[in-house]
């Protein structure tokens, strides 16, 4: 079907870019084969899929639409989809103006030979208290179907609700990466499978990007307790695969270990760099944000008792977040306390005797980095390069995060100490 544009919204196109538009759908048909049969089938609308011309043509097509609006009302278009914004003093006349705006709205779907789903339109009230359970006719036809009003409406990918708290978009993301971790939870384990490299990869490349989707638009929703709480056990399965940490490990020390920030802390900072990245605010601007949110990150982590052993292998949540380490299994043992200790599988309720195997005190991560002799010859080595790198033994906090070099020793230790057993 040809139609002539708008007089506010002709393309203004040349005569050789119409002849090629409207050699474009013409002589255009299907071919099918089934059991050595050719059925064929002229296109009369649409476009090829992947085509090039066609999000210009529709474009083209859906210009008309942005006219509608008014001084009461607002149209905003993304390909196909359409929001529709009216405002009044009152519900039945904003429900008037709607109806009458649809109408506009079937008349054009009419002149494309197109057709507007009510079962498929949202109707929300952000402002005036309204309640869902009211709905609108789609148009002022008398046998026009209903639109039926909802608590929240999705838009471009965003959970919208009346209050803009976001709680419904937190709800949302958080299910959808919970399942694809639970797809992915297959392909790693505390030690074999997928390892922690490949874990953060996954973390940045896909997890992220997923959740933090339109950040910039609904950031201040992560700051709600709930939400923030939410957040925290969503991310709490991709911390276990990046770090290999025991699933007893405390939420509050694994992105410490991870060296990332808490999710609704990095929700904010995803969307400063978005802001950043659009000029809204400076080089300057984005590195005071930053600081400030690792600065949240050392006090709440801080602030509680959970993970008190973390805390004295790395204290400053500041220095572990701009140092990059190669995380393992073994390492992480040592970083969080949990792991194959006898006495953290006693107090599990794991294993009936918590006294490590050289017979003199229950088998702790402090007596088996300081004291037992199974691990002497390591401990010997070990100690040899943090003097190297001046620093004194017993280790002060923090002392396995000073260089490269004091981690690379004690993942080493980690590693020997933790296998070289005879008695697992």
């Amino acid at each position: 079907m040809v139609s002539t544009p708008h007089p506010a919204h002709k393309p203004g196109a040349s005569l050789g870019t119409v002849r090629l538009v409207q050699s474009y759908p013409t002589n255009r048909w299907a071919n099918f084969h089934m059991e050595g049969v050719l059925y064929r089938r002229m296109l009369e609308r649409g476009c090829p899929q992947g085509s090039q011309l066609g999000p210009t043509l529709w474009k083209v097509a859906i210009s008309p639409i942005t006219v509608i609006s008014t001084d009461s009302s607002k149209i905003l278009t993304y390909a196909d989809d359409i929001l529709l914004m009216v405002g009044a003093a009152r519900p039945k006349t904003a429900f008037t103006r709607i109806e009458k705006k649809l109408d506009k709205f079937i008349e054009w779907a009419t002149e494309y030979a197109l057709e507007f789903s009510a079962g498929k339109t949202q109707l929300l009230s952000p402002k005036g208290g309204l309640k869902p359970g009211y709905s609108i006719a789609f148009g002022t036809a008398a046998d026009a179907p209903r639109i039926e009003s909802s608590p929240t409406a999705k838009y471009l990918g965003v959970v919208l609700d009346p209050r803009r708290s976001y709680w419904d978009h937190v709800l949302a993301i958080c299910k959808k990466s919970d399942d694809m971790y639970s797809r992915l939870r297959a392909l790693y384990s505390a030690n074999w499978g997928m390892g922690q490299s490949a874990a953060s990869i996954i973390y940045k490349g896909v997890f992220l990007p997923r959740v933090a989707y339109a950040a910039e638009i609904w950031a201040e929703g992560s700051k709600l307790r709930k939400s923030r709480v939410k957040q925290l056990s969503a991310q709490r399965k991709p911390l276990l695969a990046i770090t290999g940490a025991y699933k007893t490990s405390s939420t509050n020390c694994l992105a410490a270990v991870a060296g990332t920030l808490p999710l609704d802390l990095e929700i904010r900072h995803q969307a400063a760099l978005r802001d950043l990245a659009r000029e809204k605010i400076s080089n300057d601007e984005m590195d005071t944000i930053t600081d400030e949110l690792v600065n949240e990150l050392q006090e709440r982590y801080t602030s509680t008792n959970k993970g008190s052993w973390t805390q004295k292998m790395i204290p400053s949540v500041r220095q572990r977040y701009h140092l990059p380490l190669v995380l393992d299994h073994y390492t992480t043992q040592f970083l969080t306390g949990h792991g194959d200790f006898k006495a953290k599988l006693h107090s599990l309720a794991l294993i009936d005797y918590p006294i490590c195997a050289c017979d003199r005190k229950p088998e702790t991560v402090n007596h088996v980095l300081r004291f037992c002799p199974r691990t002497a010859a390591a401990r010997l080595k070990l100690k040899r390069i943090m003097r190297e790198e001046g620093e004194a033994w017993p280790p002060a906090n923090g002392a396995f995060l000073k260089s490269r070099r004091t981690f690379s020793a004690l993942k080493s230790f980690a590693r020997e100490a933790l296998t070289n057993r005879d008695d697992r």
